[in-house]
């Protein structure tokens, strides 16, 4: 029997899809810049081949955490850029046709474009899912949107750990080191488990 490829769209951490990529039925591709393949030039595959898709295009030019350098970001072109990224997901999404497909970003001005989320949650929110080594990694609270066509998570919450007035520890990885950002990025391994329990 095929496996069903799952096609991992612009999350270089490999996070999301790691519970597909385990060799019971699945084969993730993934697709990053850093991995010298560019969503934009992805080429046609007949519709049907690609099971699902997972797409985490870059936030730094629609989150709300970044608000006050948004006129310089379009005036830059890093706006424009960052749409294009959005804009080949999508692309995919139609050429592919996949089972479910799902895209995310952080709260900001990306619903400008792709109108309300089908989803949102916190990570706290999904902690339930991770192991206890991982649980009070994921324990904090970053509002995360979702749109696409999937099947919603199960939430097994778990209350938040507050490491400073403003949220979570995640909001403490200031800097614009590719690092930093990489790590502020990632998706909670209990959301990508519970995603991948509701969208075999």
């Amino acid at each position: 029997m095929a496996s069903k490829i799952i096609l991992s769209l612009c999350d270089y951490s490999g996070r999301w899809p790691q519970f597909y990529d385990r060799g019971d039925g699945y084969t993730v591709w993934r697709v990053d810049l850093k991995y010298n393949s560019d969503v934009r030039r992805l080429p046609f595959i007949e519709g049907g081949a690609i099971h699902g898709i997972l797409a985490a295009p870059p936030c730094t030019a629609f989150s709300l955490a970044g608000a006050q350098y948004w006129p310089a970001k379009d005036a830059s072109g890093e706006t424009d850029a960052g749409l294009a990224l959005v804009d080949a997901c999508l692309r995919a999404v139609a050429l592919y046709r996949p089972k479910w497909w799902a895209l995310e970003n952080p709260v900001g001005r990306l619903r400008r474009w792709l109108g309300p989320p089908r989803f949102m949650f916190h990570p706290h929110e999904f902690a339930g899912w991770s192991d206890a080594d991982a649980q009070s990694a994921d324990r904090y609270t970053k509002r995360t949107l979702l749109w696409g066509s999937f099947k919603a998570p199960e939430r097994r919450p778990m209350p938040p750990i507050r490491a400073c007035k403003a949220g979570s520890w995640i909001m403490q990885l200031g800097g614009k080191s590719e690092r930093t950002k990489e790590l502020r990025s990632m998706t909670p391994l209990g959301f990508a488990r519970a995603f991948r329990e509701a969208n075999p």
